[in-house]
């Protein structure tokens, strides 16, 4: 019995992964019963940037304190998954915020060049615009931080432990995307596809750097691109106090319809240029054939 729980590293990573998920879910669940019960929340929609924060927070407060624990237990730094503990904002941070804005760029220019993709107009100004500014970039550090935090720190190196890098890779990436497929409205499966080889991606800069780093820069960016500065849609809205008016003529292959241009079939373009591009500017691990 000893040798399903314990192995040469002690409790073995399959056990380690699953109490990490009970106690996250546990805390989670005690930390949304007192917020209802105390604050009795209001609804709102779901691209609401107050919502996101409120939402973000929720998930990582657990999710550190399931680290934290499981730190102590297995006798490890934080740095140990990945995360970038003392250059956060280091140079991969702002790498990665240039790669994730000329990734949504290039999106857009081919959607844009398809006809797919037009500005009409301003639809926030003034002061309104400067609150939301803030507001997109604060929600969109939530988004890329605790996403990682949790799909690729602690989950990506457990796993990685108990079945391999690239293995757990491709896990944690399909379960990221599926996350997104069965809990956000008007879903496809092309979302689901994009959603997990952009996990994927992300994956393979932390096989290059060792690192979170750039993967959280390239999140943040992304979102805030998508959202905020190009104005898509996403679960079929639009974002509140988004920079454009925008307009999005042609087939849901062409503009990613109600689910926004990471849905669209560009971005398989604009991936497979990611892939390589970054296969060749970035450093290999030594010793290391399949990073």
């Amino acid at each position: 019995m000893k040798k399903i729980f314990i192995g040469r590293d002690g409790l073995r990573a399959g056990w380690r992964f699953l109490l990490w998920w009970i106690i996250f879910f546990g805390l989670r669940q005690v930390l949304i019963l007192a917020i209802v019960r105390l604050f009795h929340p209001q609804e709102t929609a779901f691209l609401d940037p107050v919502g996101l924060l409120v939402d973000d927070l929720i998930v990582l407060v657990p999710a550190a304190i399931a680290t934290w624990i499981m730190m102590h237990i297995e006798r490890r730094r934080l740095r140990d998954y990945y995360w970038p503990t003392y250059d956060f904002f280091g140079r991969q941070f702002w790498l990665g915020l240039a790669w994730g804005l000329a990734a949504i760029s290039l999106n857009i220019g081919l959607i844009a060049l398809a006809g797919g993709y037009c500005i009409t107009g301003l639809a926030t100004t003034g002061g309104q615009l400067a609150k939301f500014v803030l507001l997109w970039i604060a929600a969109s550090f939530a988004i890329g931080i605790v996403e990682e935090f949790v799909f690729r720190a602690y989950q990506l190196r457990t796993l990685a432990d108990g079945m391999g890098f690239w293995p757990a890779a491709l896990l944690t990436s399909c379960a990221f995307g599926a996350l997104h497929y069965f809990t956000k409205p008007y879903e496809r499966w092309e979302d689901w596809v994009s959603v997990s080889f952009i996990a994927l991606f992300l994956c393979f800069s932390v096989r290059r750097t060792g690192t979170l780093a750039f993967a959280i820069g390239l999140h943040i960016s992304f979102d805030w691109g998508a959202i905020f500065f190009y104005s898509g849609r996403n679960a079929g809205q639009f974002a509140p106090g988004r920079l454009f008016l925008t307009q999005w003529p042609g087939s849901d292959h062409v503009t990613g319809g109600l689910l926004g241009p990471e849905a669209s079939w560009m971005m398989g373009i604009v991936l497979l240029a990611m892939f390589v591009i970054y296969d060749r500017v970035s450093r290999r691990p030594a010793g290391d054939a399949l990073a």
